[in-house]
């Protein structure tokens, strides 16, 4: 595994995805505690509109969108009684671990999208739909999201199918996790592709730079934000080469969503809520030009 070295800032560009020019945002106010206002209220009323959404246990309870072309978000639904729920330990409880954030994280984060760029995104109550990765509709979406990565054990036909997204040109976003969780996610990664190792991510790879110029060390994260540990991230590359396709990204010692899903409430500190959208909208960005 390669060791992190301090991240130095890009340039912004003018990026296209599947023909649809996003819009040009000035990487130094972009996303300002003033300049965000206006979109943050849009996503309030828009979250407001929307209604409240029950939680759901498997993905048949989980209403579910019908696929129409738009950017939708997915979240991944597992078992974590199966293994005792990986290196974690199954914690119970009454809202899965899977399900942390839904739906607000994503109604949020489609709403910050629809807003700063031209990316069409879904806006109904649920945010998105939720599949097990055995699921062959995982394949008409680019993007997969999956929260408490600790508690993660793919059974063997979600290891093969999410093998196979992957290497089609899926990609997958793992957060909310910290301390020995990352052992989990690891041997469980394993399993999917063998021939990948995780690499720590420097800040230099075109995913912090996809739409807003990022330098993870200077994240509000950096300060402790998520249970007061440092976040680092790490990915697996096509043939553990990071200047080619990233395929995964592992957020080690954080938990985006969850900024993301509070930030209308006002609990976290609004640098958190910032930091986690330049985070999601680069993530959806580069899986959608990548």
């Amino acid at each position: 595994m390669k060791h992190g070295m301090p991240a130095r800032s890009g340039r912004r560009t003018l990026t296209r995805v599947t023909g649809v020019t996003l819009a040009r945002v000035a990487p130094a106010v972009a996303f300002g505690a003033l300049a965000l206002s206006a979109v943050i209220a849009s996503a309030q009323q828009r979250r407001s509109e929307a209604g409240y959404v029950p939680y759901c246990y498997e993905p048949k309870e989980c209403p579910r969108a019908p696929y129409d072309g738009r950017f939708t978000f997915v979240r991944v639904y597992f078992d974590a009684r199966s293994g005792l729920g990986g290196f974690g330990g199954f914690r119970g409880g009454r809202e899965p671990p899977w399900h942390h954030d839904r739906p607000n994280a994503e109604r949020n984060l489609s709403a910050i999208m629809r807003e700063i760029s031209m990316v069409r995104t879904f806006d109904g109550a649920t945010g998105g739909n939720v599949f097990a990765l055995s699921d062959p509709e995982i394949y008409r979406y680019p993007v997969l999201w999956l929260a408490e990565a600790g508690m993660w054990v793919p059974t063997d036909d979600e290891v093969e199918s999410l093998r196979a997204y992957l290497l089609k040109g899926g990609f997958m976003i793992f957060d909310d996790f910290s301390g020995r969780d990352m052992y989990n996610l690891v041997a469980q990664l394993q399993r999917v592709l063998p021939d990948l190792q995780p690499i720590r991510m420097t800040g230099t790879e075109p995913i912090f730079r996809s739409f807003f110029d990022v330098n993870p060390a200077e994240l509000a994260f950096g300060r402790g934000g998520y249970r007061n540990a440092q976040p680092d991230y790490w990915g697996l590359f096509e043939d553990n080469d990071p200047t080619k396709r990233q395929l995964v990204i592992m957020n080690n010692n954080n938990d985006i969503g969850e900024f993301i899903d509070y930030e209308p409430s006002g609990f976290y500190v609004v640098d958190l809520a910032n930091d986690a959208y330049k985070l999601g909208v680069n993530y959806m960005i580069y899986a959608l030009t990548h």
